[in-house]
């Protein structure tokens, strides 16, 4: 005698199976971007776009929060939680807060570089890119959540991925398409062997340029909800770039290596200081200088009503990213969250 008790035409083990999915259906997928990059890069304005919110950006202190829910596969929307570091370097310190609370986990970093200053962009990049490198190799046990499927087999040899997913944003293309064209290919080439190299996507952004500010929306909505890249990838250097992580390949950045030539971030740091010479971020003199003071300790520019200000806005940070899953949870969050 066999048991098969039913309901609906529907075994026991279906029903368990079924009410399982629905369950997890109920979850609701959590992801964080951490944007970071150059001052006054155009890094709010890409966070407006995804956000669909037609308002003019105001200055970034220190560090702001917002998020966006959006219809997922699940019954509950899922979430982005989007962090901003304002300031470029100054603030940089700060990080620590976002991936020591995230663990790493579904975190993903977008790197705004702008690309009308080329002038500072290798040493914004390099030295963000080292500070989120050493923040991440204090993380115990980190989750690994960058999976990238790379195109070229033999490049993996190469590369030397984060162990979470990596997005570099090159900002002001209406300033950038105005170069000559050896310029750009040499920026292109550069900044394609840094993605590629870190397992990272690449895309140039224009505020001003639809097709862009669509191409900005797609790239974010990838690694804030995990859908699909844009279906065009572009690696011509005389037009904006849109390469997915992993989708790039060496020899086709640089296809006049010659043999035996050993690739290497210096060699193109070389390439690029050679064709824009670099300055340093805070003192505005060529990178041979060491002088890097930070103004928020430095005497000479002490105001007790900013320096209070900002006392409180930082005493009010750390209480909103020690509570902001709390936070989240509660009813208050309908008005300040975006619809994507």
């Amino acid at each position: 005698m066999t048991s098969t008790s039913q309901r609906n035409g529907q075994t026991i083990l279906e029903l368990a199976v079924s009410s399982k999915s629905v369950t997890s259906d109920m979850v609701s997928v959590e992801r964080t971007l951490l944007v970071i990059g150059s001052k006054n890069a155009g890094k709010t304005s890409l966070i407006y776009s995804f956000f669909d919110k037609n308002e003019k950006p105001k200055p970034t202190l220190a560090l702001e929060y917002s998020f966006a829910r959006r219809s997922g596969k699940s019954l509950t929307k899922d979430i982005c939680h989007v962090w901003e570091l304002g300031g470029g370097l100054v603030f940089k310190d700060l990080l620590s807060v976002i991936v020591q609370k995230t663990r790493g986990r579904r975190l993903s970093v977008v790197l705004v570089l702008d690309l009308s200053k080329p002038d500072i962009l290798w040493n914004t990049m390099e030295m963000l890119l080292e500070e989120i490198k050493t923040h991440l190799e204090n993380v115990p046990e980190i989750e690994e959540y960058n999976q990238i499927n790379v195109k070229n087999v033999e490049d993996k040899k190469y590369m030397s991925p984060l162990p979470i997913p990596l997005m570099i944003v090159g900002s002001k293309y209406d300033v950038y398409q105005n170069f000559e064209p050896a310029k750009k290919r040499v920026l292109c080439q550069c900044l394609r062997y840094v993605a590629h190299t870190y397992g990272a996507s690449l895309f140039f952004y224009g505020v001003n340029d639809a097709v862009l500010v669509k191409i900005s929306k797609e790239m974010m909505s990838h690694y804030g909800f995990g859908t699909p890249y844009p279906k065009n990838h572009i690696y011509d250097s005389n037009k904006p770039l849109v390469v997915p992580a992993g989708s790039d390949c060496f020899d086709k950045i640089d296809n006049h290596n010659e043999a035996g030539s050993i690739r290497s971030m210096h060699k193109y740091r070389s390439v690029f200081a050679s064709n824009f010479k670099q300055m340093t971020l805070e003192s505005g003199t060529h990178a041979s200088s060491t002088d890097n003071t930070d103004p928020l300790n430095d005497p000479n520019y002490a105001d007790p009503l900013i320096d209070e200000s900002l006392k409180k806005k930082q005493e009010e940070l750390k209480l909103f990213v020690d509570n902001y899953e709390k936070f989240l949870n509660t009813g208050n969050t309908k008005n300040t969250s975006q619809q994507v």
